[in-house]
């Protein structure tokens, strides 16, 4: 393979994963005004391309042709797709503590833990109203956005298969640390048990040592 061909190869690579991102994170209301270049970022089959007088891409032209159940059946898979979409940033970083758990303490991972179980608690209405929405479509009125809803559900099944593998392997992680920190509590104990007695001597040392000067003293004014 050439020098042209790799690099044709990895800017065709690249494409392909900024696609999956795109589809996988892009909100309605983000999608619905990209240009039409923009749009097939999404790789998604546009049909022909031709002039038209209506506003927008492919994506909004087919929107804005819906109608009653069709259309509100739309309104709502968005709305449902952006507000999970809102979670994804607390999500990357429940993840990367989960996975970087070093220094981490077990009420922080359970935090974490709540994040994800949250997001796969949340993210189901996404295939089910996805799902619905798809049904109710057919390929000549509204063929891209169907693609787009199913490249949707299929991303967020893949995100719902990391995290709840994620959530699994935590737990092992989460026992791990509760039986160190049970281990290691009565040697603390002890420390402090310990450190207690040395307090203790020390001040007994130090009265008796007081209680010896003054001996020595009235001792002193006798013999004068």
């Amino acid at each position: 393979m050439s020098p042209a061909d790799k690099a044709a190869l990895r800017k065709r690579l690249q494409e392909i994963k900024e696609s999956i991102e795109l589809c996988a994170t892009a909100p309605f209301s983000r999608v619905l005004q990209m240009p039409q270049e923009e749009l097939k970022k999404l790789m998604l089959n546009l049909g022909e391309q031709r002039p038209t007088r209506e506003p927008g891409n492919t994506m909004r032209r087919e929107v804005m042709k819906l109608q009653g159940l069709k259309f509100r059946a739309f309104c709502r898979y968005a709305q449902i797709w952006d507000t999970v979409g809102k979670q994804y940033e607390a999500m990357d970083a429940a993840e990367a503590r989960l996975h970087n758990h070093k220094g981490a303490t077990v009420v922080e991972l359970l935090a974490a833990i709540d994040v994800l179980k949250k997001y796969l608690a949340t993210s189901d209405k996404i295939l089910e109203h996805g799902f619905d929405l798809i049904k109710m479509l057919h390929d000549d009125e509204a063929l891209t956005l169907r693609q787009l809803v199913s490249a949707q559900g299929e991303a967020t099944v893949h995100r719902q298969d990391r995290v709840f593998y994620l959530i699994e392997a935590s737990h092992v992680t989460i026992s791990i640390f509760k039986f160190c920190e049970a281990v290691s509590k009565p040697f603390k104990l002890c420390t402090a048990g310990a450190k207690k007695i040395c307090r203790k001597i020390r001040k007994a040392k130090k009265k008796k040592g007081k209680k010896g000067k003054k001996g020595k003293k009235t001792s002193g004014c006798l013999t004068s």
